[in-house]
């Protein structure tokens, strides 16, 4: 499953609203990926903006790998915002249903990561 929220903030926007808050959340962002830019410097003519932010909690990183390294797997979580149809897009992937694929036991932790990371995108967009 995927998560998506529309917004009327540009990519940029959104992207610098997420790394101002994150940080109230107990979230960092560890990287972000600018797609479009990678693209083109590589001689490909992409048009849309695009930026996957590599987002991490510490303790929730910490509580996971001490329970089940393969969890490394599907870590950091993902948000990506991109613009679509003159539109701005924010998506994640369902961490529960990432580490439920994983270590079943682990899923009441990644409900409620999940639901941080909603709270966060909610805020930015």
């Amino acid at each position: 499953m995927v998560y998506i929220e529309k917004s009327e903030k540009s990519v940029q926007e959104v992207v610098d609203k997420i790394q101002e808050i994150i940080s109230t959340y107990k979230f960092g962002v560890q990287h972000i990926h600018n797609i479009k830019q990678t693209l083109n410097s590589k001689g490909i003519d992409f048009k849309n903006e695009c930026q996957v932010l590599d987002i991490c909690s510490p303790k929730v990183a910490e509580n996971f790998l001490s329970n089940d390294m393969s969890l490394s797997s599907i870590m950091p979580c993902k948000i990506s915002v991109y613009e679509e149809d003159g539109e701005t897009t924010v998506a994640i992937n369902s961490l529960v249903q990432l580490v439920d694929d994983i270590n079943p036991d682990m899923t009441d932790i990644a409900q409620e990561v999940q639901k941080t990371i909603l709270k966060i995108i909610e805020e930015a967009i």
